[in-house]
């Protein structure tokens, strides 16, 4: 199941979760835990969404960057549609105006642009420049806007259980142990997920390098509701090796009058955006 990076800061790595209707996975393997969670998200998270969110960015050397983005996201239930995300940058001001675009198909690589207002151009990113950083923090743009394929690149084995407090509360969680499969082109052979019980999501991450060090840690700081789900509204990422971290918090959600309309994703139409159109 296709799923962008982008939608997986609201989904799978930030956790969305529906209340009420709990469902014990008592008797299900590791895979099954998994696959139930993603799905269960995807289904929620359907259609055209509107986003502001915030990046704080603190790194080893003590100094630190703050930026402020809206988002466009649309999924579609045809797998023939591609996963379309737009993200505007709002703050700093010397940033303004910029724009990063993300369509990923069902098959395939994800298709990345990137658009520069002082410059007046829109620019195809290539391999390389989608691994450099986004806007300063521990994610790259390939893990912003690439596809993220989950369950076809992981086995995943239920390995215990645990407790998770976030914000206070505790939350008793499934401790999900993510393998890479051997054909699979992933950055980090090893993952590990805390899936709470309750919710079906994850509250805690952490993925190691090839040689098994720890080099991310990903959790959920605070929660939030949503069109009656539960969702995080803030998460923490560090980078365990270089230092740096990046703080996500979530300003705004909200569905768009109507679907977002194609055209919005299209890189030829990217210099016209009018952020103030919906609302951003």
């Amino acid at each position: 199941m296709k799923k962008s990076t982008l939608l997986a800061l609201v989904t799978v790595a930030l956790g969305v979760v529906a209340l009420g209707g709990v469902i014990y996975a008592a008797d299900l393997a590791g895979d099954q835990i998994l696959d139930k969670m993603i799905d269960h998200q995807d289904e929620i998270m359907g259609g055209s969404l509107i986003m502001t969110m915030k990046l704080e960015n603190v790194y080893s050397d003590g100094t630190s960057g703050e930026f402020v983005f809206a988002a466009l996201a649309k999924r579609s239930t045809d797998p023939s549609v591609p996963d379309m995300a737009l993200m505007y940058y709002k703050e700093p001001e010397d940033v303004a105006g910029t724009i990063f675009l993300a369509v990923t198909p069902e098959e395939g690589d994800s298709r990345m642009w990137l658009y520069l207002p002082a410059l007046g151009a829109v620019k195809e990113l290539v391999a390389e420049e989608q691994e450099q950083s986004f806007a300063g923090s521990t994610f790259s743009y390939k893990d912003i806007g690439s596809q993220s394929s989950t369950q076809d690149d992981y086995d995943a084995e239920l390995v215990g259980e645990e407790a998770v407090t976030v914000d206070g509360e505790s939350y008793d969680c499934y401790v999900l142990t993510l393998t890479a499969k051997p054909d699979a082109d992933v950055d980090y052979p090893t993952q590990k997920l805390w899936v709470s019980k309750d919710f079906w999501t994850s509250l805690k991450g952490e993925s190691y390098d090839e040689d098994g060090r720890l080099a991310i840690t990903m959790e959920v700081v605070r929660l939030g509701e949503f069109e009656g789900n539960v969702i995080p509204d803030e998460m923490f990422s560090k980078n365990v090796i270089d230092g740096n971290s990046t703080r996500i918090i979530f300003l705004e959600r909200k569905r768009p009058e109507g679907e977002l309309a194609d055209s919005v994703f299209d890189p030829e139409n990217i210099p016209s955006f009018d952020p103030s159109d919906y609302g951003i």
